[in-house]
């Protein structure tokens, strides 16, 4: 069975932008979910994220974002809505831990999956210490291939 993972925006951004720190761990999550060794699930909110991030770099054209924007979606990735349940999870969690109601939206679907989080953001990955599930993206390049 194919392991789980729900990674947020500073790793999914790594499938875009490869000259960043972490981009190899990154496309190697990225091909283990195109070889099924990975199951990828992420919060709707990602697609505003990635978006909004890569409308920032000012080397990347509107047609280069829009066309980054389209292959997300082409990768047939597992979306996920909000809801109620979801949502109240992840602003529990975003009051416990000091994070962001974004941030702690990706942890919610994680725990609620269940499956583990990844992030690139190594503090991020310190505030979430007590939850079991988390993983940064500089220790999961050996465990997702298969």
């Amino acid at each position: 069975m194919a392991a789980h993972v729900v990674p947020d925006t500073s790793v999914i951004i790594k499938w875009f932008r490869q000259g960043e720190v972490l981009a190899l761990q990154a496309l190697t999550l990225r091909q283990a979910y195109l070889e099924d060794w990975v199951q990828v699930t992420v919060p709707s909110l990602l697609a505003y994220e990635l978006a909004n991030v890569l409308r920032y770099k000012g080397d990347l054209s509107t047609t280069q974002v829009e066309e980054a924007v389209q292959s997300l979606f082409d990768l047939g990735l597992e979306w996920v809505t909000p809801s109620a349940l979801l949502l109240r999870r992840a602003v529990a969690i975003a009051r416990d831990c000091d994070l962001t109601v974004y941030d702690a939206a990706f942890v919610a679907l994680a725990e609620a999956l269940p499956a583990d989080f990844v992030t690139a953001d190594e503090q991020l990955t310190r505030r979430l210490a007590a939850y079991p599930f988390v993983r940064f993206l500089g220790d999961v390049g050996d465990e997702v291939n298969g």
